[in-house]
């Protein structure tokens, strides 16, 4: 049973990862607030996450301030 618990919730996540980046691609640079808009569907904090797994794996970064900096894929 947590097998399919497991696969379930990790590709869910992986999708919102890619989603995440894929946004990004098409309009960086981009901030928190337009991301939090665009994937309403989720909180904050979820696509905060998502961010942090896409920085740790050395795909996206910040540029800029932190007024009216972005993200961006590298």
């Amino acid at each position: 049973i947590n097998v399919g618990v497991n696969v379930g919730v990790n590709v869910g996540v992986n999708v919102g990862v890619n989603e995440v980046y894929n946004f990004i691609k098409l309009n960086q640079p981009v901030n928190i607030n337009t991301l939090t808009r665009n994937f309403s569907t989720v909180t904050q904090r979820t696509v905060e996450r998502w961010l942090k797994q896409l920085k740790d794996e050395n795909k996206i970064e910040f540029r800029g301030s932190p007024k009216i900096g972005g993200y961006v894929v590298k």
